[in-house]
């Protein structure tokens, strides 16, 4: 079994760095097509996928129904609010650069806990590698909670950033696991 994480496609927010969290953004046209690129690379080289996972924000299920047109896929979406964006609270909607002189050293209110992304997001992994055997799963999800999992793994790796689009692979062994990054673009 493998599980994949595909964070959604690009948004208008994304390309001026607006905060988006649980705002419910659509994709852009840019977006739109890095994920019919990006499924047809997955296609190819990877194969097939038996199961799609989204987060309920638009931006993740408009990405996980064009990933899933791409590639032919017949089943059905499962949306999980495991996946979810993390709530910014009140920065939501702001500029990076608004966000700094507003809330110094990002101490935002009604912002959700780091904490409570990482902890959510891995028992939504968990979950899906408990009922599924032998295999794929896509995740549709978002920056924060992709950033979240891979700053509280236990291998090291080396992503700062992930961008609109981008996929990642994770292997879960006894309750632990590993994320890498998969370059298809």
């Amino acid at each position: 079994m493998s599980i994949f994480l595909l964070r959604h496609g690009e948004t208008d927010w994304n390309t001026i760095d607006r905060l988006q969290g649980h705002t419910d953004i659509p994709l852009n046209e840019t977006g739109k097509k890095k994920i019919e690129q990006v499924a047809f690379i997955f296609k190819r080289n990877i194969g097939d996928i038996n199961y799609i996972v989204s987060s309920p924000l638009s931006r993740a299920y408009e990405s996980a129904l064009i990933f899933s047109n791409s590639i032919g896929y017949k089943g059905e979406i499962i949306i999980d609010e495991l996946f979810i964006e993390r709530s910014f609270g009140l920065a939501e909607g702001l500029l990076q650069e608004e966000i700094k002189l507003k809330f110094p050293n990002f101490a935002v209110p009604e912002m959700e806990h780091e904490k409570n992304v990482f902890s959510r997001a891995l028992q939504g992994l968990n979950y899906y590698d408990s009922i599924y055997s032998d295999v794929n799963i896509l995740i549709v999800t978002h920056g924060a909670v992709l950033k979240t999992l891979v700053d509280n793994q236990i291998a090291d790796i080396n992503i700062v950033k992930s961008v609109p689009g981008g996929l990642f692979k994770v292997d879960l062994r006894n309750g632990e696991y590993q994320i890498k990054e998969i370059k298809v673009l």
